[in-house]
């Protein structure tokens, strides 16, 4: 048998680990000699101790791991446990992959603009933009995401390399309706773009005019998420005392990419006014 400083190094664990694993009962030693309290180890148990380290690496509490060792679950029950323990492992990558690109958003929203308010919420002028748009009303969100769809196939013809792949979005209603959407989706184009879409009755090229004061807040994540934006800007409004004056506007940040629409980066735009008194 070997003393746990021995046992220390042929497990790679350390002392101290395997006096915490005995205080709380995981892993006890061989034997205890009571005379000198010196503890011992027999290499047979490298093979519990293996098992506790893979438990704890993957991503099982203490608790469990002792649970799992001191009823001898089989391996059907097991696997069921690690399915689980892989779907949290899923949704723990999925928000911290979520997270990552709010902090790179916010990093370049931050160099692009220079501040950011206290909610995120920011105050800036937008310039006057020229458009290859479609404009639809539409029953729900999945169907105006058929619109981008549509409106990128018919702008291969017109825009054989488009100079941007810039999308926006243009919310023309003049209230929020779940099944009667106005929306507006546009390619930006370059100022020097030569496009003629007189021939297609659903295109057509416009400017899509400047805004003097806009709201701007990003979203990451599918439109049905987007009141959780449009809250902030809402409480931003009125602690500064401005108003809405206008459709609002989704700018995509990135192209999205209809399989992963959860994953959009969006800038939430407002046209606003200072309120009356």
């Amino acid at each position: 048998m070997f003393r746990i400083g021995d046992f220390s190094r042929i497990a790679r664990v350390s002392a101290r680990l395997l006096r915490f694993y005995e205080e709380i009962g995981l892993f006890v030693p061989a034997h205890a000699d009571p005379h000198t309290g010196y503890r011992y180890y027999k290499v047979a148990q490298l093979a519990e101790l293996n098992r506790i380290i893979v438990l704890k690496e993957l991503g099982f509490s203490l608790d469990q791991v002792r649970d799992i060792l001191q009823s001898k679950v089989g391996p059907a029950e097991l696997r069921s446990m690690l399915l689980v323990r892989r779907a949290d492992a899923e949704r723990a990558l999925a928000a911290e992959a979520m997270r990552l690109r709010q902090l790179e958003t916010r990093i370049a929203q931050l160099e692009s603009t220079g501040a950011l308010s206290g909610e995120d919420v920011i105050v800036r002028s937008e310039p006057a933009r020229r458009l290859l748009s479609l404009r639809r009303t539409v029953a729900s969100f999945a169907a105006a995401r058929s619109l981008i769809v549509e409106l990128r196939e018919q702008a291969r013809s017109l825009v054989p390399r488009p100079a941007s792949r810039t999308l926006v979005a243009i919310a023309h209603s003049p209230q929020f309706e779940h099944d009667e959407i106005d929306v507006e989706f546009g390619l930006v184009l370059d100022e020097d773009a030569a496009v003629d879409a007189e021939g297609h009755a659903a295109l057509k090229v416009r400017e899509l005019e400047a805004v003097e004061r806009m709201a701007v807040c990003v979203r990451v994540g599918l439109p049905e998420d987007a009141h959780l934006i449009t809250a902030r800007i809402g409480r931003h409004l009125e602690a500064a005392g401005d108003a809405l004056a206008g459709p609002g506007r989704e700018y995509f940040l990135q192209p999205p990419d209809l399989e992963r629409m959860h994953e959009a980066v969006v800038e939430m735009q407002f046209p606003i006014r200072r309120a009356e008194a």
